[in-house]
């Protein structure tokens, strides 16, 4: 018995952990607040990497691809019947779906003064930026073939700099500083880490 369970332990130790681990399918989410198919994409990007972060489960990019004559031809565009096939045809427990139900970015600016000239002034102005995202991730398991649970999580942020060119299109913030800082992208991340927290709670 004793050497049953040394050799258990070896088997174990020489399985490679990823084989371990639990895998989790990740499409593009669908864009319900008119921002574009890249925000999609960029979301299931920072999903990845968030769940990496974890060590729990195997994050793994799964696309779909509409067949020729069938209806619908938007790739993210996708049910869940289709999305457990691709997770059954790509071997992983579950399937993660998500809509991104709104993406907002607000700016203003104010003077905060500046020097004066006889023919003119020149001043400085204050700039502010607030970038709101929600997300919604639908969880699916591909084993019972159904929806496990879906999750919402919303994201926030505001950023003030002087004299910075903030754009109100989602995804634009030129100011000379590291566009991963912009008030656009933490707003996302912040989301999708709140996201990910629900998800492994129900796997």
């Amino acid at each position: 018995m004793r050497h049953a369970w040394i050799w258990l332990c070896v088997f174990l130790l020489a399985v490679p952990l990823s084989a371990q681990m639990k895998k989790i399918g990740l499409l593009p989410f669908d864009d319900a607040a008119g921002v574009g198919p890249e925000l999609g994409q960029q979301v299931a990007v920072f999903i990845r990497s968030e769940l990496l972060k974890t060590k729990k489960i195997m994050p793994k990019f799964i696309t779909y691809k509409p067949a020729e004559g069938e209806e619908g031809e938007t790739p993210g565009l996708i049910d869940v019947e289709k999305a457990i096939a691709l997770g059954r045809d790509n071997e992983v427990d579950f399937v993660l779906i998500g809509t991104i139900l709104e993406a907002e970015a607000e700016s203003s600016d104010s003077s905060i003064g500046g020097i004066s000239f006889d023919k003119g002034s020149v001043g400085s102005s204050l700039r502010k930026m607030k970038a709101t995202i929600t997300i919604q991730g639908d969880l699916l398991s591909v084993a019972d073939g159904g929806l496990i649970e879906s999750f919402q999580a919303t994201g926030s942020k505001t950023d003030k700099m002087v004299g910075a060119d903030l754009s109100m299109n989602w995804g634009d913030y030129s100011s000379g500083s590291d566009k991963s800082n912009s008030p656009n992208v933490k707003a996302l991340r912040e989301a999708v880490e709140k996201l990910v927290k629900q998800i492994l709670k129900k796997i």
